[in-house]
């Protein structure tokens, strides 16, 4: 495993990356554990266990996804249930998406929209049913941020709550992740990493939100926003390969981890990305076909494979650096070089 430090304290002094957070599971328990470099290039804080990182659209997978199967798993809702059931003033070019759709990016909504992050409001659900639809529901996948918004509202109406109450509550307390949550209190976490440098406050983004629409959102939505050590993500992970301690059904987990997108030509199961087309993705070239996964766009990624009881947490705030970091060409070379150190221990 010694080759893995080498790599990540090269890319590090090769200012790459500002610093990073590894832990590789295997077979049940965090069998290699990395914390290297600092917070920010500012002021060298160190990366440790405790460091808090902006996971981004890990969110997505993290708080989102738990959360509606959790519901579906109490009769509350199905991947079938149209939108419209409950969200009356939905237009009906929208009131026929599925949840299923939404989850597996097949709603047909645009991907993104422009935010600023000096816009201080956005108006929902009523931007997203002023969006006008790139094709009919079903027929294409396109990753759309804005249909995981509308998970995110949905959780919170069928919940009767909001959304980091309920996942807080729900998912993150049942599994001990005491240190994932929304807004992280700077009092509390000591140890954040720093997003992006701010013009508009002349300093790092640090416990906020990097996410412009999560941040005009309050800090709190269904695409983005979550924080969460590397240790936490490994208790996630293994909730998914082993459900202990009990969370969701291994019916729900076999669900979540189908390919739902097939008719619209790629591998997606219902939030995480499938590595079934057999095609290099950022776990590499030696991960099961089974495999899922996701990344964020701070620096962010987990990948799970199910057949060879496997999971790698690689977190890092890369977007530091800038919007142009290297971090998809990276991401496939760690994750080779794990498969490989693995082969030798």
């Amino acid at each position: 495993m010694e080759a893995l430090e080498k790599l990540l304290q090269g890319w590090i002094g090769e200012r790459l990356l500002p610093g990073a957070a590894l832990r590789v599971v295997r077979e049940g328990r965090v069998c290699y554990s990395l914390d290297a470099g600092a917070t920010s290039i500012a002021d060298g804080q160190p990366i440790t266990k405790d460091t808090l990182f902006d996971l981004a659209s890990l969110t997505k997978v993290t708080a989102t996804l738990p959360a509606l199967l959790l519901l579906m798993q109490e009769g509350l809702l199905a991947p079938d249930d149209r939108i419209g059931a409950f969200f009356p003033d939905c237009p009906p070019d929208k009131a026929a998406i599925t949840i299923g759709q939404l989850l597996a990016h097949t709603s047909g909504l645009p991907a993104d929209l422009e935010t600023r992050r000096r816009d201080s409001e956005i108006v929902l659900p009523e931007l997203l049913y002023r969006q006008q639809l790139l094709q009919k529901p079903g027929e294409r996948v396109v990753y759309s941020d804005l249909g995981m918004i509308w998970l995110g509202l949905l959780i919170e109406r069928v919940a009767g709550q909001p959304l980091d109450a309920f996942v807080a509550q729900r998912v993150f307390a049942p599994l001990g992740m005491a240190h994932t949550c929304y807004c992280p209190d700077g009092r509390c976490f000591l140890n954040i990493a720093k997003t992006e440098y701010c013009s508009l406050t002349s300093a790092y983004i640090c416990g906020e939100v990097h996410d412009e629409k999560a941040f005009a959102m309050g800090g709190v939505a269904g695409h983005a926003g979550l924080f969460a050590t590397a240790d936490d993500l490994c208790l996630y992970a293994q909730s998914w390969l082993y459900n202990e301690p009990p969370l969701l059904a291994e019916h729900w987990r076999e669900l979540a981890v189908r390919n739902h997108a097939g008719q619209a030509g790629e591998s997606r199961g219902f939030g995480w990305e499938l590595n079934q087309a057999g095609t290099t993705l950022s776990c590499g070239d030696h991960f099961h076909p089974a495999s899922y996964g996701h990344t964020g766009f701070t620096g962010t990624s987990i990948w799970i494979d199910p057949v060879r009881e496997l999971a790698v947490i690689f977190l890092t705030n890369a977007v530091h650096l800038g919007r142009n970091h290297q971090l998809r060409q990276l991401r496939p070379i760690l994750h080779n070089a794990v498969t490989t150190a693995l082969q030798t221990v």
